[in-house]
C-alpha cells in the first residue's frame, strides 16, 4: 500500500489529501485515507490456516462500519469497500477465508442489501475465485433474510460458501489456534 502525502497546496488553491492510490479492475483509484481512518480496523489480517498454512484468513468487524445515519455515508461506504479490496487484493496470494463478525453490530451499521450486491459485483475473478468459505459470526434473522433475498445477485458457487456461526465457542472448534481478535462486545454474546 502506497501513502502519498502532499503538504502543498496545487495552483487551484484546493489543500491536497492524504490518499491511499491503488488500481482496481485496471483503473486507478485514490482512496481518501483521511475519511477512512476511523474505519481501517473493519479489516484484519487473521493469519493464515493451520492445517496448511497458506490460507489466508481474513476478518471483517461490523460492528466498525460506519453509522448509516452519518452525512457522508455512501462516500465513506464507497471508500471503506476500495479499501477494504484493495487490502484484500494485497493480502490474498492464493485461497483465501473471510469471517465476518456481525454481532455487537448495531442496526445504524449494517450495509444495505443495494450496498453488498455492489462489493460483490465490483470483485474481480481472481478473488472470488480464491474465496474458499464466508463465515459469518452470530448472524442475526435480519442478516440471513438479507443473505437469502440477495442469493439471485449471487453465482451458485458463492452462495455456497457461506457459512453460519452462531458462537464464539463454534468458531473457535473451527479455527483452533488461529489469531483471530474478537472484540470484547462481540465475545460477550
Amino acid at each position: 500500500m502506497t501513502l502519498l502525502r502532499s503538504t502543498s497546496r496545487d495552483e487551484s488553491n484546493v489543500e491536497a489529501e492524504d490518499v491511499i492510490a491503488c488500481v482496481i479492475d485496471n483503473t486507478p483509484i485514490n482512496i481518501d485515507a483521511k475519511t477512512i481512518t476511523p474505519f481501517k480496523c473493519v479489516i484484519s489480517s487473521a493469519g493464515t490456516l493451520q492445517q496448511d498454512n497458506q490460507t489466508a484468513v481474513i476478518a471483517i468487524y461490523g460492528c466498525w462500519l460506519p453509522d448509516h445515519r452519518l452525512r457522508e455515508y455512501r462516500y465513506i461506504m464507497d471508500q471503506l469497500f476500495y479499501y477494504v479490496y484493495h487490502t484484500l487484493d494485497k493480502l490474498v496470494t492464493n485461497d483465501y477465508i473471510l469471517i465476518y463478525f456481525h454481532g455487537a453490530t448495531p442496526k445504524h451499521r449494517t450495509p444495505d442489501l443495494k450496498f453488498l450486491r455492489k462489493c460483490y459485483q465490483m470483485i474481480n475473478f481472481r478473488l472470488r475465485k480464491n474465496l474458499r468459505s464466508v463465515y459469518v459470526v452470530h448472524p442475526t434473522r435480519w442478516l440471513r433474510t438479507v443473505i437469502a433475498l440477495s442469493r439471485p445477485f449471487f453465482s451458485n458457487k458463492f452462495y455456497h460458501k457461506i457459512n453460519y456461526i452462531y458462537t464464539i465457542a463454534e468458531l473457535e472448534r473451527q479455527f483452533p489456534n488461529n489469531q483471530l481478535s474478537i472484540p470484547v462486545a462481540i465475545e460477550q454474546q
